[in-house]
């Protein structure tokens, strides 16, 4: 479960690694102020270009994040800093990128940077300079910042004592402050007792308060819950079933997943062997992280009541999904 949401938190990272103004200039204008040296727009226009789809801009955008680095801006170091690490537009360079995002940091002081910085390093294992701008971004009011120190004090293993309550605290106080993540994170906690006690009301709260927000992992997370009563949380089958329906819009796999459990055991939805089978396999074939313990089960239980032709046209229904989703963009 740590280990999962330490996943959340990096995929918030990488996001929050490719955030700049981008402005609203026209391009030519942009040109312009960038080559009279104006730093904003050359961060600007360096987005652009990383943004129009055309692969020869990658470099030169990078090169326009250069120039503003190298003038002093602090987004413009940023930005190089994240074009370096993804290997945007110049050849992946983990040190160099930290580097440039350390540079960013020392100029502008921007809590949620130095919090991404902090889970770039504990990526490459330089835990003890993580911790220190976890803890700066934490002081400077960062809910990522309070992320990472609430997984460091829960796991243990990162050169803090355990500090379970501390842990808490510092998750909920994230996720008052509305961060996803956090919230998602939170309802999991209380739900799974990884707090040391099982708060169930709580734990659904906060899932929900996440799904609300737009998380699909949270929507799916919780659509389980309801649909298969684990963890003792109290079975809501239609409540359930419309979470799952608004994660798989966003093609999560948890909400694929709760779904096809749904349609085998019948629960808030006519029982459907097949679209059960189906949805369950589609599930797995997303499940990099080897989540879904209970999936045989169900899988036998759909497949008890399917023919070979039919189990035949469902696995190649998968085979088709899963193509498209894995299929590049455009």
């Amino acid at each position: 479960m740590i280990r999962a949401t330490w996943l959340v938190v990096m995929g918030a990272a990488l996001v929050a690694l490719s955030t700049a103004a981008s402005g609203d200039a026209t391009r030519d204008a942009l040109t312009k102020r960038a080559q009279a040296g104006d730093v904003q727009a050359q961060v600007a226009l360096g987005r652009a270009l990383q943004d129009d789809g055309v692969a020869a801009d990658k470099a030169a955008g990078t090169e326009w994040y250069r120039k503003a680095a190298q003038a002093g801006s602090a987004d413009g170091a940023w930005m190089l800093g994240s074009s370096t690490m993804a290997g945007v537009g110049v050849t992946r360079d983990v040190p160099t990128a930290i580097d440039w995002m350390r540079k960013s940091v020392a100029i502008d002081q921007n809590a949620d940077h130095m919090a991404v910085l902090a889970v770039a390093l504990l990526a490459t294992g330089g835990t003890q300079e993580a911790l220190q701008w976890a803890q700066k971004a934490a002081d400077k009011g960062s809910s990522k910042g309070m992320e990472v120190l609430a997984m460091a004090r829960l796991s243990g293993e990162m050169g803090l004592p355990k500090d379970v309550a501390l842990a808490e605290k510092l998750l909920a106080s994230a996720a008052q402050k509305g961060d996803v993540d956090a919230q998602l994170s939170l309802g999991q906690f209380y739900i799974t007792g990884l707090f040391g006690r099982h708060d169930v009301a709580a734990g659904a709260r906060w899932l929900q308060a996440a799904a609300d927000a737009g998380s699909a992992k949270a929507a799916g997370t919780l659509a389980y819950f309801l649909i298969t009563g684990k963890e003792s949380v109290p079975v809501d089958a239609a409540r359930g079933v419309a979470l799952a329906r608004k994660a798989m819009a966003s093609n999560e796999m948890l909400g694929h997943y709760a779904m096809g459990v749904a349609y085998v055991t019948g629960t808030g939805i006519a029982e459907n062997p097949a679209e059960g089978w189906y949805e369950i396999s589609l599930a797995q074939r997303m499940d990099n992280q080897q989540q879904l313990k209970t999936a045989a089960d169900y899988l036998a239980k759909a497949s008890a009541k399917l023919t070979p032709t039919q189990l035949a046209q469902l696995k190649a229904r998968v085979d088709a999904a899963a193509g498209a989703a894995s299929a590049p963009a455009g």
